[in-house]
């Protein structure tokens, strides 16, 4: 009697093991396959934004000393007044004269240098948020790395699986592959302001 109830308690408590076996043997081909995925991915990714970081970085700088050369069109020029009074004083003007120059110069920067610094500050712009949003998902992609995970491998696998989602569902992929265009954008800005530029010097 004894030796038939304690074989069917093991028969009870098979089911569960199998169900237990077939659990750990998911969740382990799961973090086989999760880790092809995210390395591939995570590789892919980074190697875009690396590019992207070093271009973005250079090409600010490009536009940031161009900009250095078309931003005195919108101040007037000291050099220009000052010689403009030292000509009428040497012309043997009068203080009603120099009262009356001070008084009817006033700057205003032209049309054309306007809209030139306007593209160069926009073209700017959509290169610092390129370089911005690169250095944000960098990060967003640095998080998605298990290195360094403890728990069980269930437990590290909802873990990933969650941000996994939350990656999806922010449109992480899209973001990085709308990047690019933000520099394309750019760079399209940056040379309509150079011609606007070449323009001014005829």
């Amino acid at each position: 009697m004894q030796g038939s109830s304690s074989s069917s308690g093991d028969e009870s408590l098979l089911p569960n093991s199998i169900h237990l076996g077939q659990i750990a043997d998911f969740w382990k081909r799961y973090d086989s396959v999760a880790d092809g995925h995210d390395l591939k991915l995570s590789k892919h990714l980074n190697d875009n934004l690396d590019v992207l970081l070093i271009f973005a970085g250079l090409f600010s700088a490009i536009n940031t000393a161009f900009i250095s050369f078309t931003m005195p069109a919108l101040s007037p020029n000291p050099a220009t007044e000052t010689n403009a009074l030292l000509r009428l004083l040497i012309s043997g003007a009068d203080n009603k004269t120099l009262a009356a120059f001070d008084q009817s110069e006033t700057f205003s920067p032209t049309l054309i240098s306007i809209a030139m610094n306007c593209l160069l500050y926009a073209s700017l712009a959509c290169s610092l948020v390129a370089a911005i949003g690169a250095m944000m998902c960098k990060e967003w992609l640095h998080s998605l790395d298990r290195a360094g995970q403890t728990g069980s491998i269930e437990d590290q696998g909802r873990i990933r699986q969650r941000k996994f989602d939350g990656a999806q569902r922010w449109q992480l992929e899209t973001i990085i592959d709308f990047l690019p265009t933000s520099i394309l954008i750019s760079i399209t800005l940056f040379f309509t302001g150079v011609v606007v530029f070449l323009i001014t010097l005829n």
